[in-house]
């Protein structure tokens, strides 16, 4: 427990400033879910209050600030407290994303985004977790469409890398490339159906995309981190320790030396960042889920599956 940092969520959210995003990664739901966690069960209530208050259901479909993330925190809320009514918008936001994936696309594959954070995957993810909950074939069969339509969005290069490609750019990473796409295609292939072996072959390919020798950044989202994280959860064919332990090896490339203590540097790699999106908080929680801990770390509704283990510290 960081007890100055809980008193510090705290004082700021009573009541939150006016203008606060709604969403799991950049707003309220995000907070909620944290302050549930610690104990802090009415204030999380409180900040959900507010968010029904508000036009939530006209978010966008995505996990960093949109309906996929909303809805699962309020379908966590309603496990946690009984709350019903919670469990009611978890429903009807899940509804209103498989109405959406129901409609046809306007644009491109290479302009639309793709991912965990910004992509289908968050979407495919929420549903997952719902169809969990409530045995709905038609959230499971929703989940699938929004994973192809992420896919549909990547290339394979001839290494056999499969990535994002963004047009000008491919990204292999965990929050805007395929390593995202790859965490949610494992938990979907523990409950959906791949009859024709598409979903294990893209699975392959994003296994080779998170083993590269060389990433630019030591980020969660952004970087070598995120490969680390997606390698020590993930249970496709050819996974192993060892790929994972040269992943965090190369992550030593990043260290840094401040005040004594370990740290990375953020986006671009121009300043040292604590984050958990560029910076050394994402790089621990990466390390936490790759190394034997009492309780493994890992991302929000992205509990482990089966996974390499290591014994012993990073050096």
């Amino acid at each position: 427990r960081y007890e100055e940092g809980e008193r510090w969520l705290l004082a700021r959210t009573a009541p939150p400033p006016t203008g606060t995003p709604l969403g799991l990664y950049d707003g309220l739901a995000g907070v909620a879910h944290v302050l549930d966690r610690l104990g802090h069960r009415q204030r999380a209530l409180d900040l959900i209050e507010r968010i029904l208050a508000e036009r939530w259901q006209n978010l966008s479909s995505d996990l960093h600030g949109g309906l996929a993330g909303l809805g699962l925190v309020l379908g966590e809320l309603a496990r946690t407290t009984g709350e019903s009514e919670l469990g009611d918008r978890a429903a009807e936001a899940a509804d209103i994303l498989v109405r959406r994936l129901a409609q046809p696309l306007a644009d491109s594959p290479k302009r639309r985004r793709a991912g965990l954070l910004r992509g289908a995957s968050g979407p495919a993810l929420f549903l997952l977790r719902q169809y969990e909950r409530t045995g709905e074939p038609l959230l499971l069969k929703a989940a699938e469409v929004a994973l192809r339509r992420d896919l549909d969005c990547c290339m394979t290069h001839p290494t056999g890398s499969l990535e994002v490609d963004e047009g000008w750019r491919t990204l292999p990473y965990l929050g805007d490339g395929s390593a995202g796409i790859g965490m949610v295609l494992d938990d979907y292939l523990a409950q959906g159906a791949d009859s024709e072996g598409e979903f294990e072959r893209a699975r392959a390919g994003i296994l080779t995309a998170a083993t590269s020798r060389f990433y630019v950044q030591p980020g969660l989202f952004q970087g070598r981190a995120g490969m680390i994280l997606h390698l020590a959860r993930t249970d496709t064919p050819g996974a192993s320790k060892e790929r994972l332990a040269e992943q965090i090896d190369g992550l030593g490339w990043f260290a840094m030396d401040y005040q004594g203590q370990l740290a990375f540097p953020g986006h671009q790699m121009m300043r040292l960042s604590m984050d958990l999106s560029t910076g050394t908080a994402g790089c621990l929680l990466a390390l936490g889920a790759a190394l034997d801990t009492p309780d493994t770390a890992h991302l929000p509704f992205l509990p482990p599956l089966g996974r390499p283990h290591i014994r012993g510290s990073a050096t």
